[in-house]
């Protein structure tokens, strides 16, 4: 019933969206984490750190990111011609997607990573066809800069803005260094502070290096939640196995952007090496690509009971593993 809705891009995801992530945030409000802000980097410390004692503030804070990243994307999908119809899938899956698991329902540092990602995606995909597209790939550079301020893992979607480079514009070789220099642009200034009060080896050694050398251990996991997540990869695989067969329908424009999807799903992967641990809230990076892929796959798909039925199985495992986690 929910995908039926969201299937077109009406006022209804205006309400939809936000019950939804409400219905499964509400849960982690039983169990809201003291936040750890120690070893981790710069722009997450210094804006996490006031509320990270708070534990229903700082949950009460990732909520609002999650249902205003969802119509993020939402309304860059849309406006951008990534899916042959415009929708609030892409919404609806982000939220599912990175809400699925209770070590996910915290104010992490990937949550700010994911909004500088998301507007960073939007000056990629807006470059399309301009003449010329300073701005757009010097703030892309510089938002993804930026994101690894927050999570530095994020450092892999260095490479993307060429990528992305070579699959929407012809080559501009000024374009390429107005790229690298907006990545150098946040650098400078965090070096130069930390240099000029002298812990440059802090920012180095604590903030970088210590994380992804001393990985925290993984939690005991319970069945239910290998239920829901054997469910999601379902979705997943299904998903990508719908895109390779009909990458080639669809505009121009689209069949670039999905190709771009895929790029952002292998590089958000590799993230995953330099994860500080092992947990679910490190898949985030991936959570971007996957509920555009996965939009794809329930707006081509014919039988519309069976997607109903898939994404309320996915749905319902998710409020059982987080029900039989906290409780």
């Amino acid at each position: 019933m929910v995908v039926r809705f969201l299937k077109s891009n009406n006022a209804s995801a205006f309400f939809i969206l936000p019950l939804v992530a409400i219905a499964i945030w509400a849960l982690g409000f039983f169990q809201a984490p003291v936040l750890p802000v120690k070893h981790t980097m710069p722009f997450y410390e210094l804006l996490v750190g006031p509320v990270a004692g708070i534990p229903w503030l700082s949950t009460l804070i990732a909520l609002f990111l999650v249902i205003a990243e969802a119509f993020l994307l939402n309304y860059i999908v849309n406006e951008n011609e990534v899916l042959p119809k415009k929708s609030s899938l892409p919404g609806l899956f982000y939220i599912v997607f990175i809400s699925n698991n209770c070590s996910m329902l915290e104010l992490h540092p990937l949550l700010f990573a994911n909004l500088f990602l998301l507007f960073a995606l939007s000056k990629i995909l807006n470059s399309y066809r301009k003449d010329l597209a300073f701005s757009q790939v010097f703030d892309a550079g510089l938002l993804i800069s930026v994101a690894t301020l927050f999570y530095f893992p994020c450092i892999v979607f260095f490479p993307v803005i060429g990528i992305a480079l070579v699959i929407f514009r012809p080559f501009l070789w000024r374009e390429w260094v107005i790229s690298f220099i907006g990545v150098l642009v946040p650098y400078i200034f965090v070096v130069t502070w930390y240099f000029w009060n002298d812990v440059l080896d802090y920012l180095l050694y604590d903030k970088i290096f210590f994380p992804m050398v001393f990985k925290t251990q993984p939690a005991e996991l319970s069945p239910s939640f290998y239920f829901m997540i054997s469910t999601g990869w379902l979705i997943v695989l299904l998903s990508f196995g719908k895109l390779f067969s009909g990458l080639g329908g669809g505009s121009q424009k689209t069949k670039k952007a999905l190709v771009l999807m895929l790029w952002l799903f292998s590089f958000a992967g590799l993230s995953l090496l330099l994860a500080p641990g092992i947990s679910t809230k490190y898949f985030s990076l991936l959570v971007i690509p996957l509920a555009v892929i996965c939009s794809n796959y329930f707006l081509r798909i014919k039988k519309e009971l069976w997607g109903e039925l898939l994404f309320l199985i996915f749905f319902v495992s998710i409020f059982v593993n987080l029900i039989i986690t906290i409780f």
